[in-house]
């Protein structure tokens, strides 16, 4: 190539030494091309790099998923379990209505139209089987005075408060029961708990405001503990209206579930 000199403005640039040979061409290519190269590297392990994290990311995901889906049925088949199985409630009905199911009440649409003396001492029993009698006071012959607060405790557990008992004297499977109006307590004789029917909840029915409790009755046993063979002779709805946030007994009546009657007792009849 030529010399050539360019005169601009008395300015002048020497193309000699202005343009790069070509080996530096070459070089900076190359150089370029290798920093290229190794972009290119980088590049490919980032996304590779990438790949996996996500990857891993969608196997955690799936894994959480499954943990979560799981915990949702198998708490989901808990509380359809817990729904399911109201044993504690039976139990719950079981000890409240105890000692009227054991002077088997006739039936009734409300309290008021019970046998009032029955309520009164279904009350003094609850009271005596449920409450330590040693901390009450004796008399000298070692008879217990039951404080007729108590009794009420007792009877509003089952009825509410909008009945009240009348207190007084009683009897019951032939014991006297006498109500001292000055203690406002009655004097509870020193004997065995009553013999009778002994309860069996089969079923509980909540709905519309009340809650309909079937009752097995027991057969009658020689003692309060001991139920006999533990066949059934008959079933009892009480039915329970809901007063506030509480259910109450409003009535009892005869209930549509029936005591199946085993082929050998049937061929006998």
């Amino acid at each position: 190539m030529d010399k050539k000199k360019i005169d601009i403005q008395e300015n002048v640039i020497d193309t000699e030494n202005f343009l790069p040979d070509e080996n530096s061409v070459k070089i900076t290519y190359r150089a370029e091309e290798k920093e290229t190269d190794v972009e290119d590297i980088f590049s490919r392990k980032n996304m590779k790099s990438k790949h996996r994290r996500r990857i891993i990311t969608g196997v955690v995901m799936c894994v959480l998923m499954l943990i979560g889906v799981g915990t949702i049925i198998a708490g989901g088949v808990g509380v359809v379990t817990t729904l399911l199985d109201n044993t504690a409630e039976k139990e719950e009905y079981n000890a409240l209505l105890a000692t009227l199911v054991v002077a088997d009440p006739l039936p009734f649409e409300s309290p008021d139209q019970a046998d009032m003396e029955l309520l009164l001492s279904s009350s003094v029993w609850a009271a005596v089987m449920n409450e330590d009698m040693e901390k009450y006071e004796k008399d000298d012959f070692g008879q217990t005075y039951l404080p007729a607060v108590d009794v009420d405790r007792y009877f509003a557990r089952i009825f509410g408060t909008q009945f009240v008992l009348e207190h007084d004297d009683f009897s019951d499977q032939e014991i006297d029961f006498e109500y001292d109006e000055d203690k406002q307590a009655y004097i509870v004789p020193v004997t065995s708990f009553p013999t009778g029917f002994t309860p069996k909840v089969e079923k509980i029915k909540t709905g519309g405001g009340e809650k309909i409790v079937t009752v097995g009755y027991i057969s009658p046993a020689t003692n309060w503990n001991d139920t006999s063979d533990g066949s059934v002779s008959k079933y009892v709805d009480y039915i329970f209206q809901k007063q506030g946030k509480e259910y109450y007994l409003v009535a009892i009546r005869e209930s549509e579930m029936q005591v199946e009657i085993a082929p050998a007792e049937s061929e006998a009849q």
